[in-house]
């Protein structure tokens, strides 16, 4: 039990220190569209997201002052809170520390985003779903607790709906089997989709748009076919729970050639995964696996239809979480694999997912506390940011043994790109600029100024 208590006390120290350590304090485009909704409430201007995780930023800010500590801090709590109930409620507990250590998991609350913040309401959805299969409690309390739990994930993000759409050709495949529980899964699920129906309509009324996403109509025909190639790629991914490297970059051989080693890695990852699943008869594990792969189809053909990005760990976060939780089960069951070695291969998951997610460690409290001296030393609030230095920052790097170097240019390491992250942190409302403006406004802060702040501030 030590073992496992010091292994979940290590992963929470990586989710803590690990966006500390990322040029943007994992903060993304999404992201920043919550906390401009957080910032707003509770009048809505322009939801184009879910209300729930914006208002759980909301609450919290309350206490931190600020919006990205108040998103470490939920993440924090998500994490215990479905660590804990797992222990007293004696739920797979091993599973859910091993699971914890898969790349989808560790990427997601290593990063800002909504999926952490949905991931309690989800275990508790499969948590009272397994005590239903398991007669152990009414359908009646069954249909009330898990329709709520599937509510609240729809408001947390639209996508959590085609979990719940999946359901319902679950219960056609096994319906002899499932007799006494088709009533439950049923009505459950139509009441999800009333309550989300629901949501959206007001949505409407209230802002005119149901969920904004006709802006993200996919029209670009010239890449479709490449962008179907990739994300279809993405679902191949699932099985594997170790890794996940874009390598679509067909520019040399080489990575073609490895891009192929990685493909039939996860292709044997499949048949793996196939020959472990033969091996289970109980219905909840098949009901796992099933949501998890049809909710990764549904996500695919979604996304060939709309202009999201590639799939891949953060909208399949829910297939992998799905599919490897049945697994771990089918796995500890049957003892196929003894404990100690998924602890070795959690280890290794979880230490080479954290090596690939931080690459190259930048201070990120560092550029946090510069641009808010800076702000602070403004005369007015500023409602713009634009990059007139385009400035372009090379790595170097020495090949060990050698006196050969190479130069690089990562993305997450140029000024532009810190500066658009924390500034929209520190003011959700500030407005970037892609192109130069005609006349020079006291609201508008321009890299250079950033650029020269920071020098003076180095200088003294």
């Amino acid at each position: 039990m030590k073992g496992y208590i010091l292994l979940i006390l290590f992963i929470l120290l990586l989710l803590i220190i690990i966006p500390f350590l990322l040029a943007n304090g994992g903060v993304g485009g999404d992201f920043t569209s919550y906390l401009k909704i957080a910032s707003e409430l509770p009048q809505l201007k322009d939801n184009l997201f879910p209300i729930g995780f914006p208002f759980i930023l909301k609450i919290f800010s309350l206490i931190t002052g600020e919006y990205f500590y108040s998103s470490m801090l939920v993440k924090v709590i998500c994490f215990l809170s479905i660590i804990l109930f797992s222990y007293r409620k004696q739920f797979y507990f091993k599973e859910t520390v091993f699971l914890m250590c898969i790349k989808s998991i560790i990427w997601m609350f290593t990063l800002q985003s909504s999926e952490y913040v949905g991931l309690p309401f989800l275990y508790l959805y499969i948590y009272y779903t397994h005590e239903f299969f398991k007669s152990k409690i009414s359908t009646k309390k069954y249909i009330i607790i898990a329709s709520c739990l599937g509510i609240i994930l729809c408001t947390i993000r639209y996508a959590n709906a085609l979990l719940f759409i999946s359901t319902l050709p679950f219960i056609l495949l096994y319906f002899k089997k499932l007799k006494p529980k088709n009533k439950g899964l049923f009505f459950s699920t139509t009441l999800i989709g009333i309550g989300l129906i629901s949501y959206l309509l007001i949505n409407y009324i209230v802002i005119g748009s149901f969920t904004g996403e006709n802006r993200r109509i996919n029209d670009e025909m010239d890449t479709f076919w490449f962008d179907t190639y990739v994300d279809f790629i993405g679902v191949i991914n699932l099985s594997n729970p170790i890794f996940y490297i874009k390598t679509f970059d067909y520019s040399s051989n080489i990575k073609f050639l490895l891009s192929l080693l990685l493909i039939s890695i996860d292709l044997l990852w499949w048949f793996i995964c196939f020959k472990l699943i033969r091996k289970s008869k109980d219905v909840f594990t098949h009901f796992l696996i099933f949501i998890a792969v049809s909710n990764a189809l549904l996500t695919f053909f979604s996304a060939m239809i709309q202009g999201i990005e590639p799939l891949g760990i953060r909208l399949l976060f829910n297939s992998s979480y799905l599919f490897w939780f049945a697994l771990l089960i089918i796995i500890r069951k049957n003892n196929i694999i003894s404990d100690k070695t998924i602890f070795i291969i959690s280890l290794v998951a979880l230490f080479l997912n954290s090596l690939i997610i931080v690459k190259n460690p930048i201070n990120f409290i560092y550029h946090k506390n510069n641009l808010e001296q800076f702000i602070k030393s403004k005369k007015n609030d500023p409602k713009y940011y634009y990059d007139d230095e385009k400035k372009e920052v090379e790595s170097i790097y020495q090949i060990p043994f050698t006196d050969k170097k190479f130069k690089h240019v990562h993305e997450n390491r140029q000024p532009d790109f810190i500066n658009r992250a924390i500034l929209r942190v520190i003011n959700p409302s500030i407005i970037i600029l892609e192109d130069q403006p005609k006349i020079k406004d006291n609201t508008i802060i321009y890299s250079s100024d950033i650029s020269h702040f920071e020098e003076q501030k180095n200088s003294r």
